[in-house]
């Protein structure tokens, strides 16, 4: 009874590690993102040092909140939801490009973040108006958001 429990313990320990070789060569045949392609939601945008020239680009038609953020964050995760509906509410007239601090260093450096979460707004590719940094409360960020929309630069 022992050796057959042991044996069939072996033969699904076998067929896992076959699955698990398995997967990561099926996943090389998976279709590779385009660099080309448009966002799929074009006022919700994970930066990437790819792509962050196109976002800046983007700051030429309407503000840019560039959202420096981390998995790990406890205030960053509480603010995004806000963050999410409030550009719901206001019908993309703002772009949110959130930037992973731990994936996104050099971006981080650039606008000098030392705490998040952080907000930074970019319009015309050039920062203007105040920052956010850490979060207070929804009104304290609605009303920040208002501020940036408002004081947009129309022209360079």
């Amino acid at each position: 009874m022992m050796k057959r429990t042991i044996a069939m313990l072996a033969g699904a320990l076998s067929l896992a590690g076959a699955l698990a070789v398995a997967a990561p060569a099926n996943a090389a045949f998976a279709p590779k993102a385009d660099a080309s392609v448009p966002f799929a939601d074009p006022t919700i945008i994970d930066v990437t040092a790819a792509n962050f020239p196109q976002v800046l680009e983007m700051s030429n038609t309407k503000p840019v909140v560039l959202d420096f953020t981390a998995t790990w964050c406890h205030w960053c995760q509480v603010q995004y939801p806000h963050l999410k509906k409030f550009n719901e509410q206001d019908n993309g007239s703002w772009i949110l490009a959130k930037v992973d601090v731990d994936r996104n260093k050099d971006i981080m450096r650039k606008y000098s973040v030392r705490g998040i979460p952080a907000l930074v707004s970019i319009g015309k590719e050039k920062e203007y108006g105040s920052r956010s940094v850490g979060f207070d409360s929804a009104n304290a960020l609605r009303a920040w958001l208002t501020n940036v929309v408002t004081k947009y630069p129309a022209s360079r």
